[in-house]
């Protein structure tokens, strides 16, 4: 019981600042033992009624897997910046080594461990522009498989523009690859509103890669936009 408290609570402490992260708490499994990594906090502050992101990464090492320890109920819109300032310096430092990698860190209910999901290859785009405009500017490229754009905002999901409930997203995607159409190799594109919490990106996130995705292939590029412009 004692274990099962400390891992629906899941707050990592960092003793030298004196503050927390609250982990994203998921029922779904992933890498769970990593070797020769640093870590990477984003811890939660409110700043004139806004919630931002204070960074510490003071001690990471460019030759070691990064691990990104990032409060929940943080926004997009308040980490994705960094992230991506984090990605390139950790890919491009003059000290990187080939074969490490960044993952974010969540609360795994089913294992009851710590566990990661490895995210480097993802290329972050904040231009809003939207995966369904993305494939009509670069038809080439996708005219080969069939393209299935998922939109993620706070309160509810679209699915090739079609609404769809949380309760019942995974069911509805799961029969629509099931379903691709003209015998193509289905792509998933991936839509995050900018205000989504991190807590439900991640959530989403490694629900959609707990599919099948050698079969099923998710686009590297994730689509990161403001609601109103777009």
């Amino acid at each position: 019981m004692k274990k099962l408290l400390v891992l629906l609570i899941f707050i990592f402490i960092l003793s030298c600042a004196k503050k927390e992260v609250k982990l994203p708490v998921l029922a779904e499994k992933g890498i769970q033992e990593l070797h020769n990594h640093s870590q990477v906090w984003f811890f939660f502050e409110i700043e004139n009624k806004d919630a931002v992101a204070i960074v510490n990464r003071k001690n990471t090492i460019s030759t070691t897997h990064w691990i990104f320890n990032i409060d929940k109920r943080l926004p997009l819109k308040a980490i994705i910046p960094s992230i991506i300032k984090l990605q390139y310096k950790h890919a491009n430092s003059m000290h990187s080594e080939k074969g490490m990698h960044d993952f974010f860190s969540y609360s795994d209910t089913v294992s009851k461990k710590l566990s990661f999901i490895e995210f480097d290859g993802v290329i972050f785009k904040t231009d809003n522009l939207l995966s369904k405009n993305f494939i009509e500017e670069n038809s080439s490229d996708y005219i080969n498989y069939y393209n299935i754009n998922l939109v993620f905002y706070q309160n509810n999901i679209w699915i090739n523009d079609v609404k769809m409930d949380k309760s019942n997203f995974k069911s509805a995607l799961l029969a629509i690859l099931a379903n691709s159409s003209e015998g193509k190799q289905p792509m998933m594109h991936l839509n995050f509103s900018q205000n989504l919490l991190y807590q439900d990106y991640l959530f989403y996130r490694t629900m959609i890669h707990d599919i099948d995705t050698k079969k099923n292939l998710v686009n590297q590029n994730e689509f990161i936009f403001n609601e109103n412009k777009v």
